[in-house]
């Protein structure tokens, strides 16, 4: 009778631990790699139980955008590059900034001819992401009145490798790698770095809805802590982290291997680190939304600059 009754309360008592979990769905912007590792590790590694969370992260695909699913309600919790989300903010959807997980922009163009000034890349035939995220080089060839003819690819490098185009958008931590990988030689002179023209505009950002943020802050906040201990833990675990990683690109059925992850994964951490302090502060900063207000306002991309205070809530 008692080992019946000490059944049934167990049962009890799961069952309110269960119910007792905040569940929510995390959504990065694109699918599963070592961009999204601190994620990855949190839930592998528990982080996000021990803080009472249930987590499931669900990647987009081609005609399901993360903003789409978040606007849907099929998830909560989103990556966004800053200047996407500041056009997304204009557009109507409040959006909030919770943690700024990269402080720089990793975002360049390689050429197949010497890019000597950013006039060298007037009147070419440059590739960009069909997916978006692009909008930078568009602001950036506005701005100096450059006649580019985009050219928009899913998500590889073959048609600058066949030669179908001139240049191709590219990020350091991964179309850049894809390329070396391929065997093209990439001399320096080759290659326009976004951040070393005055747009290094920060990307990867973790966001909500401010409607969410209002009515669930204490377990966005605690989502927040054990995301930051996970990407702790990656940059302090690499391998550990990589095999973690690759567990996740097979669930998402992704075609890659470690080597590619390997070198995302050690990228993407530099490109966390900020450049004034050396260290991953996971902030944005007001500057940073100031230059990126400051090229959507010259572009016509938004109406109105985004207040730190509101992309924040601070």
């Amino acid at each position: 009778m008692r080992k019946r009754l000490f059944t049934i309360l167990l049962a009890i008592a799961t069952c309110v631990v269960v119910l007792g979990q905040e569940e929510m769905v995390f959504t990065p912007q694109w699918t599963a790699q070592a961009q999204f590792a601190g994620y990855y590790v949190a839930l592998e590694k528990g982080f996000y139980k021990r803080e009472g969370l249930k987590v499931h992260i669900e990647h987009p695909y081609a005609s399901n955008s993360c903003i789409n699913m978040l606007k849907r309600g099929e998830c909560q919790l989103i990556t966004q590059p800053l200047i996407s989300a500041i056009r997304q903010i204009d557009k109507g959807l409040h959006l909030v900034n919770l943690q700024q997980t990269s402080q720089n922009n990793s975002e360049m163009i390689i050429s197949n001819r010497p890019i000597k000034s950013i006039k060298s890349l007037n009147g070419l035939r440059i590739g960009h992401w069909k997916a978006g995220y692009s909008e930078l080089a568009f602001i950036m060839a506005l701005q100096h009145g450059l006649h580019i003819e985009w050219i928009p690819f899913v998500q590889n490098v073959n048609l600058f490798i066949s030669g179908a185009i001139d240049a191709t958008m590219a990020m350091s931590y991964n179309e850049y790698f894809q390329l070396r990988m391929s065997g093209i030689k990439i001399p320096n002179d080759h290659m326009f770095c976004f951040a070393d023209y005055g747009y290094n505009i920060p990307e990867d950002g973790l966001y909500v809805t401010a409607d969410y943020y209002a009515t669930h802050k204490t377990a966005v906040d605690k989502f927040v802590k054990a995301t930051r201990e996970g990407w702790e833990w990656a940059a302090a675990h690499p391998e550990e982290t990589l095999e973690i990683v690759m567990k996740m690109t097979k669930i998402d059925d992704v075609k890659t291997n470690k080597l590619v992850q390997r070198w995302m994964l050690n990228d993407f951490l530099k490109n966390m680190t900020n450049k004034k302090t050396g260290k991953r502060t996971y902030r944005l900063t007001p500057e940073a939304l100031e230059l990126a207000n400051k090229l959507l306002l010259m572009s016509n991309s938004i109406k109105n600059p985004v207040t730190y205070q509101q992309i924040t809530q601070l």
